[in-house]
């Protein structure tokens, strides 16, 4: 009888823990100022700012022949990964050891590049520096330089 009783008591912690009901349970395992983000949140975020770093370094190839409304563009990108930066920092006290770490440095970063982009003339450094930082640990996703 024991162990059916001790067998009925393991499917039912099981089942309570299964599917849904494991983020009911962080709720109670984690500090309240922690934030649990999913593996699908990381991606989300993460392919966002991938996506803006490739449209910031092809608008920083532009050169000398640039478009005179490549202020804008840069400007613009960089405010979207302020954004981007901002909600992932916002969460900066996470289980995901990397944005944990280096959240405060991207915002300053990013922060750093977008100020020195508004300046009258605009400077592009820092621009390509945020856009370097990022391709230098994951790989381009538009090839390689010209």
């Amino acid at each position: 009888m024991r162990t059916i009783q001790s067998a009925v008591g393991g499917l039912l912690l099981i089942a309570a823990c299964a599917g849904p009901s494991l983020e009911n349970l962080r709720d109670l395992t984690y500090p309240p100022d922690f934030h649990y983000i999913t593996k699908q949140d990381v991606q989300t975020a993460m392919g966002a700012l991938a996506s803006e770093v490739d449209a910031l370094d092809q608008a920083l190839r532009r050169g000398e022949g640039a478009p005179p409304n490549q202020r804008e563009d840069v400007v613009a990108i960089l405010s979207r990964m302020q954004s981007l930066a901002h909600q992932l920092k916002r969460r900066a006290h996470t289980n995901h050891p990397r944005i944990r770490l280096h959240a405060d440095r991207l915002q300053h970063d990013i922060d750093r590049a977008l100020s020195s982009a508004r300046k009258e003339p605009p400077n592009y450094y820092f621009a390509g520096v945020v856009a370097g930082a990022c391709t230098y640990c994951h790989a381009p996703r538009h090839g390689a330089p010209d």
